[in-house]
Order: structure tokens, then sequence, then C-alpha cells
């Protein structure tokens, strides 16, 4: 639970040192805060998904993927952070998958050279007993 009252204070000392104006009620705390620890709690919670070896890494990665995308956008529109319009959904939405993506994308390509090293380090290690 301590993570997401921290972001969310983060954000409110950000705006407070940019000077920007900000009035927030006792609800608007309350519910950014409970939102924000139960949106943590649910994240961390699907990382029970990597350890379903049954439905493969692909399936992994897109269901990961949704239970992520829905966190963050119902965390953002219950507390008014994002508009409940389809542009402004369609901008978030857009911007997620971007980003998750590119994650990804990095990941593979970090993975790809590391089984790269190992498969080269195993050759020369045969050659060398050869």
């Amino acid at each position: 639970m301590g993570f997401g009252p921290i972001v969310y204070s983060i954000i409110m000392l950000i705006l407070y040192l940019c000077k920007l104006e900000t009035s927030i009620t006792g609800l608007e705390l309350f519910k950014g805060i409970i939102s924000t620890s139960l949106m943590a709690f649910l994240i961390a919670g699907s990382s029970v998904i990597w350890l379903i070896e049954k439905i493969g890494i692909a399936a992994q990665i897109v269901l990961h993927g949704i239970i992520l995308y829905f966190c963050y956008l119902l965390t953002y529109l219950l507390n008014d952070w994002l508009q409940k319009d389809q542009t402004s959904i369609l901008i978030f939405s857009i911007i997620f998958i971007g980003g998750y993506l590119l994650i990804w994308l990095i990941i593979y390509l970090i993975e790809r050279k590391r089984t790269k090293n190992l498969n080269n380090s195993l050759l020369s290690n045969n050659k060398r007993q050869d």
C-alpha cells in the first residue's frame, strides 16, 4: 500500500513546487489514496500471471497488459485525472500501448543479446573441449 500514496504525494508536491494552485477536498484525497493503493495491489497481484506456464509467454504479456491498462484507466477516470471523453481515452490508450510495447521490445532485445552471448560462450567452450 505504501507506493500508491507516495506517488500521489510526489505529484502533489510537484504541483506545489510548480506554483500550480490546487485545492483538494478530503473526499478527493481519500479517493486518490485508496484508488492508487488498490491499483498497486491489483498490479502487484497480476504478477501471478508469470507463474502460469500453460498459457505461454505471448498470452501472459497480453493478459498482463490488459490488466495494467484497465487498472490505470479506471484509476485515472475515478480520480478525474483523465477526462471522460473518447479523445482523452484514445490518447491515453495509444500512449499506454506504445509504452507497454516499447518496454517489451527493450526486454526482448536484451534477452536476445543475452541468449546469443550464452550460446557463443557454450560454443566456444565446446570447441576448447574438442
